[in-house]
């Protein structure tokens, strides 16, 4: 999932009615445009922020992937400052406004001190000159938290506080309280001589539905998870002499990782939650996955890519170590 940030302007009243963001596909002097294009990036279940006039005044999911579609007519006889070419690009989304809005020039010192290349914002503070722009997950977190502080509707706090929730979720990608719960007690009644195997199989994504937002996403199986502890005789797959600690029914204590994080599952056409990739750590490897310096995750993703390179691949999983390094920057 990932987080965009729209600046509609004159158009936001018609594309809200509407229920759709909507650009052309070239600029004026038919050209590519790096907002119109940024377009193209979009999926089904991403978050859109919208800027009207300087403040954001909704948020909204995407119902459909970016498709081409022509000017819709409230627009082309809507009262604005540029006519555009009718071919262009178009995502069916579903706005959820907000009942206070949160003016960005107020926090345009955080947006400076906190600029991050490729986001909307630029190294003064201030929006981009483009149409849709990529929102950086810390812009997003924080723009979010400050919006719920104003909020005064309980269905409009609810809605922002479910798809912080997504969105921190997605950033972590870690199992969540009831996951973990169901991935113990799988433990707990586990046979101890079980013989636990790698499937070898591709298999189509599964998903469920958010119960705060309503957006689909994947789901995870916590048999699988605590299946693939097994496998690994719940020691370290970075150093098995890593340090751990027993259980209360006698086994090791490690956690369970997605190597490719399940938040990147549209990168690959079958399913990243299948034990080949998930592996068993130790609390200080799976933390430092988390939360240490890139640098010092290299050498244990340089390890772990290379003992699961050929099963990843054999269940539909391919790419390079690049490819993965770039997923813990």
């Amino acid at each position: 999932m990932s987080v965009y940030y729209v600046f509609q302007g004159e158009t936001y009243k018609e594309e809200h009615t509407g229920g759709y963001v909507w650009s052309p596909q070239l600029d004026t002097a038919g050209h590519k445009n790096a907002g119109y294009t940024m377009m193209t990036n979009i999926k089904e279940g991403d978050f859109i922020l919208h800027n009207e006039n300087g403040k954001v005044v909704a948020i909204s999911v995407a119902q459909t992937d970016c498709y081409k579609a022509s000017q819709p007519k409230e627009l082309s006889q809507a009262d604005t400052t540029i006519k555009w070419d009718d071919e262009g690009y178009r995502i069916d989304t579903d706005y959820f406004e907000f009942d206070v809005p949160l003016f960005t020039a107020n926090y345009k010192d955080w947006l400076e001190k906190n600029y991050i290349d490729g986001s909307a914002f630029t190294r003064v503070g201030r929006g981009k000159q483009q149409y849709m722009c990529s929102l950086a997950d810390e812009h997003a977190i924080f723009l979010i938290e400050k919006a719920i502080n104003l909020q005064k509707d309980r269905d409009v706090l609810s809605y922002l506080k479910g798809a912080l929730a997504d969105i921190v979720g997605d950033k972590e990608s870690e199992y969540d309280q009831v996951e973990m719960e169901a991935i113990n007690e799988a433990i707990e009644e586990a046979d101890s001589h079980a013989n636990v195997e790698w499937s070898g199989k591709r298999e189509k994504q599964a998903m469920t539905t958010s119960s705060k937002t309503g957006r689909a996403i994947p789901k995870r199986d916590p048999q699988r998870a605590a299946d693939s502890l097994a496998y690994a005789d719940y020691l370290c797959e970075y150093s098995r002499s890593d340090r751990t600690f027993t259980r209360k029914n006698g086994k090791q204590y490690t956690e369970p990782h997605h190597l490719i994080p399940i938040s990147k599952y549209r990168d690959f056409e079958y399913s990243v939650d299948v034990m080949e990739n998930i592996v068993s750590l130790c609390s200080h490897c799976h933390n430092l996955l988390h939360y240490s310096r890139f640098e010092e995750k290299v050498p244990l993703l340089t390890k772990l890519y290379s003992d699961r390179k050929t099963a990843l691949e054999t269940c539909g999983l391919v790419l390079t170590l690049e490819q993965l390094l770039s997923y813990y920057k």
